[in-house]
């Protein structure tokens, strides 16, 4: 019988992403959040002195993407916003909710950072450290 090919990527971080608005009265009305805007940013910081690939893709209930791969250098960082959906190529009609994953084949620094605000200014931030998944056991 021939071996499975073992995944390179031993961590996995599942991060809450949302990125909409809640406008009653118009086509944008949602009852799973309260009026108003939300943005996610999720940061990724790598903490090891050599340079990996690391992947990800965005998964909800309207579909999953494809993995999308990314190099980060040494005690390099990405940020993730939500303008970079789009090259996650998910249809998008009012916005996402659902989930940023990836995965690396080192440890990660991941943390997500939810702002939520009205027409004026910022109401509540928070932020957020993602829990660290081990794949490979």
């Amino acid at each position: 019988m021939a071996k499975s090919k073992r995944s390179p990527y031993c961590y996995q971080y599942a991060a809450k992403f949302i990125c909409t608005s809640n406008i009653p009265g118009t086509s944008q009305t949602t009852d799973a959040l309260l009026p108003g805007s939300y943005l996610t940013t999720v940061n990724i910081h790598n903490p090891h002195e050599h340079k990996f690939e690391i992947r990800m893709k965005m998964a909800s209930p309207a579909g999953i993407s494809k993995w999308i791969p990314a190099g980060l250098g040494p005690d390099g960082v990405l940020r993730i916003t939500c303008a970079e959906l789009k090259k996650f190529k998910i249809r998008l009609i009012h916005g996402f909710e659902g989930f940023l994953v990836l995965e690396s084949p080192c440890s990660l620094d991941v943390a997500a950072v939810y702002t939520a605000g009205n027409k004026e200014s910022v109401v509540s931030i928070d932020v957020e450290d993602v829990r660290e998944r081990v794949l490979c056991g």
